[in-house]
């Protein structure tokens, strides 16, 4: 009985300790897997963490590229709207100088038109006084002409009259009377050649 009872508590104690041992690998195993897990998840917190860094590096790499970009499109979009501010500018100085130009061109055929007329009228002018001194010298050279003309036939009519009347000196009675007459023939004569002269 003895010999059982001690059979008996050696086998609890032998089972004991083989529970023992159990529970301790099982416990070490459940350690080892939790040092484990806590090891794998701090690895993945990690590699989480460095994911997380790289994204946030790629996303500022990208911001700062698109910062750029809109840098760069500001700066072309400024430059586009300088170029069209001179281009515009340019047109407006273009059309100033062109409606100058126009104006200029204006001005001077006008100023030609002036001065055609002017001229023109100068002339006109000139015409006239050149064609009234004509007509006075012709006027005057015919009444000259024909004051001559008079005069010559007057002498003409006198000669005529002192031939008749000499024809008659040679009839008696008519010597005193001839003399006379040829004297106031001559001085008539006379006279009127010096108011032609």
């Amino acid at each position: 009985m003895e010999m059982l009872s001690k059979k008996q508590s050696e086998e609890r104690q032998k089972f004991r300790e083989q529970m023992d041992g159990e529970l301790r690998a099982q416990r070490e195993q459940m350690n080892n897997m939790i040092e484990a897990n806590m090891e794998q998840a701090q690895q993945e917190k990690e590699r989480f963490v460095q994911e997380n860094q790289e994204l946030k590096n790629q996303f500022l790499a990208v911001q700062k590229t698109n910062e750029e970009n809109m840098k760069m499109i500001k700066k072309l979009s400024d430059l586009v709207s300088k170029q069209e501010d001179e281009k515009r500018r340019l047109d407006e100085q273009m059309e100033r100088e062109k409606q100058a130009e126009i104006k200029r061109q204006e001005s001077l055929q006008r100023m030609e038109a002036r001065h055609r007329e002017e001229k023109e009228k100068l002339r006109r002018e000139m015409q006239a006084k050149i064609e009234a001194q004509q007509k006075a010298l012709t006027e005057e050279y015919r009444k000259a002409a024909d004051s001559r003309m008079g005069v010559m036939q007057d002498m003409q009519q006198r000669l005529d009259d002192v031939e008749e009347e000499l024809k008659e000196v040679k009839k008696p009675g008519f010597i005193k009377w001839a003399i006379e007459k040829v004297k106031e023939v001559g001085s008539a004569v006379k006279e009127k050649i010096c108011r032609v002269m």
